[in-house]
């Protein structure tokens, strides 16, 4: 299984926008509504944030072979995989309202 691979939307998402939200001072919830302000620039990037709401779901019932992952890619610590549950079904919350 290869992370970049299964999901190279999410891989973005988490690998561009949260790695830096802690020095940005941004709650993880502000890091998505940038996010989605970004994307509803270009017909191009919401199609990008439609791709990432599809491969949120197929990740959530994968979630014990790659929270680790989704840690490192999105500079969280996870516990383990039902503390990156948690956060992924936040993220899933805030991409949907």
């Amino acid at each position: 299984m290869n992370f970049k691979k299964e999901f190279p939307n999410l891989d973005q998402f988490f690998a561009g926008y949260f790695p830096d939200a802690d020095f940005d001072n941004l709650t993880d919830e502000e890091v998505v509504e940038n996010y989605i302000a970004d994307c509803n620039s270009s017909e191009v990037s919401k199609k990008t944030l439609d791709k990432v709401r599809e491969e949120l779901p197929l990740l959530i019932d994968n979630i014990e072979s790659y929270w680790q992952i989704v840690g490192d890619e999105a500079n969280r610590y996870f516990e383990n995989s039902h503390d990156a549950l948690e956060w992924l079904m936040m993220i899933k919350k805030e991409l949907n309202n």
